[in-house]
């Protein structure tokens, strides 16, 4: 007798059939699963679509009034600083002195160029038969408003205006605040110093150098 032998399973047709439908209801079950997870994922998709569209909308909106502010800003900035170098203009105009030297015309917003292309542009300009004195005029002055008078406004009147060639110039920085730093840098240059207070001007020349 062999006792390895094990029973056979006998698949007769009823058996088969059975075992097919049984498959073809495992494979609907599958299959119904597959589309209720493709449904899940079409809805998940439809909801992810519409939050980027939100937060789209949301960020495009927000960046609208980031602009909007910011424009505000930037306007009430320069309106501040055309009413800083006014007040200095006017001042400067009673008696057309600074630096304890008497100057015989003055003009704001002096065009600075080389051809057709305009290099910079001189806030305040006064000249009279020997010197010439350059003005800045800022709101609030930083240590690179002086480098930009000293560095590039300074060599680009000397180049663009070769009839000034004998002439000395004397630079001065004006506003109604200053960086530390600013104060230091136009006082280590030999640069005068103009404080708008308000409707009056405070002048600080001790020092200043002819260029």
């Amino acid at each position: 007798m062999d006792n390895n032998k094990t029973d056979e399973i006998k698949y007769t047709p009823e058996l088969v059939l059975q075992m097919f439908a049984e498959m073809k209801e495992m494979f609907a079950e599958t299959d119904k699963q597959i589309k209720e997870l493709a449904e899940d994922r079409k809805e998940t998709d439809k909801q992810i679509k519409e939050t980027d569209k939100r937060l789209e909308k949301m960020f495009a909106e927000t960046d609208k009034r980031i602009k909007a502010v910011n424009k505000q800003i930037g306007c009430v900035s320069d309106s501040i600083g055309e009413a800083t170098e006014e007040t200095i203009y006017n001042v400067l105009e009673t008696d057309m002195t600074f630096a304890n030297i008497k100057f015989d015309y003055m003009k704001q917003k002096v065009p600075v160029m080389e051809g057709l292309n305009t290099l910079t542009e001189l806030d305040i300009l006064m000249v009279n038969g020997s010197t010439i004195s350059i003005i800045e005029a800022k709101h609030k002055v930083e240590k690179k408003d002086v480098t930009e008078l000293i560095k590039n406004k300074l060599p680009y009147f000397r180049q663009c205006f070769p009839d000034y060639k004998k002439h000395k110039i004397v630079l001065g920085i004006g506003g109604m605040s200053f960086q530390k730093s600013a104060l230091e840098e136009a006082k280590k240059n030999g640069v005068g110093i103009i404080k708008a207070i308000g409707e009056k001007v405070e002048f600080y020349t001790e020092g200043i150098k002819m260029f």
